[in-house]
């Protein structure tokens, strides 16, 4: 089943190879392949890998729009710290009338070697100050309230023909979280307060060039980035993260990414569920990397 999808990612990729390669150019020494980049959430999965000292990667979800999305900094070569610009920026203009806390910390323990993989632990903490709607969907409303926590020990194992495994087990805790379904025929809704819950997640990821690469993945309870930071929830994603541009002559081409996937939400406790399930759903960022010296 996945070699038969990603030779359909494939054949669709191929199509639009000629649009892909615009402004590249062969003699250039400057490259920022994808197949380099330190990968931290692949389909909104979790990775135990973090940036080197002073790499930084900004992301923007048109989610979000016309607000800013999210940051990554690499503080050290083991610790990457994530700054959510939405809650920081947004909840001002909010009906809280405030910033909303928001701090995310990723520490790498070490790298792989042997068959020993490489293992990580991210932390994330956010304090709504009031009931918030955090977003709704045709079929969905969620409202979040009072502080979130979430931690995730992971691991992820690389394998020679560049095929990794992601995984990662955790706990999640909410102070209060408002689940409705907006179907009208099959109205609900349910409110967990004080509520401590498991979250885990397993992705596979294929990177067979510098310009693209396949994922799969599947995650319970809290994501980063899509239906962002809801616990009690399945999501099934898959798609393709493309370099366009990473032998263009200027570096805002050349570390540009798209991530383009299908997303399924699923949301048992209200019998709702929120899908987009042809991988072309996009998700922009740049990713910058760290050259060494003797590398220019």
């Amino acid at each position: 089943m996945m070699k038969t999808a990603i030779n359909g990612f494939m054949i669709l990729t191929l199509m639009l190879l000629p649009h892909f390669t615009i402004g590249q150019e062969d003699s250039l020494k400057k490259m920022n392949p994808l197949n380099e980049d330190a990968y931290l959430h692949p389909v909104d999965c979790i990775t135990p890998y973090t940036l080197k000292k002073g790499e930084w990667i900004y992301a923007q979800s048109i989610q979000t729009l016309p607000f800013p999305s999210w940051a990554f900094v690499g503080i050290t070569d083991k610790i990457t710290a994530q700054v959510d610009l939405l809650p920081w920026i947004y909840g001002s203009f909010s009906e809280l009338k405030k910033p909303i806390p928001s701090l995310n910390v990723r520490y790498r323990f070490n790298e792989q070697k042997g068959a020993v993989p490489t293992f990580g632990v991210e932390a994330m903490f956010v304090h709504f100050w009031d009931t918030l709607q955090r977003f709704t969907t045709p079929t969905l409303t969620v409202w979040e309230n009072g502080s979130y926590f979430h931690l995730k020990p992971s691991a992820s194992y690389k394998f020679e023909n560049n095929i990794y495994l992601n995984a990662s087990i955790g706990i999640d805790y909410i102070g209060e979280l408002i689940l409705q379904n907006n179907d009208s025929t099959n109205f609900q809704q349910k409110t967990f307060s004080k509520s401590w819950n498991p979250n885990f997640s397993f992705g596979i990821d294929y990177r067979p060039s510098k310009w693209i690469s396949y994922h799969a993945g599947y995650t319970y309870g809290s994501t980063l980035t899509f239906l962002e930071n809801v616990p009690r929830k399945h999501q099934l994603t898959y798609g393709v993260r493309i370099a366009p541009f990473y032998k263009n002559r200027w570096g805002i081409l050349r570390c540009f990414r798209v991530e383009l996937l299908g997303i399924n939400g699923f949301f048992p406790d209200i019998r709702a569920q929120q899908v987009f399930p042809i991988p072309v759903f996009p998700y922009f960022y740049w990713q910058w990397h760290r050259k060494d010296k003797k590398s220019k």
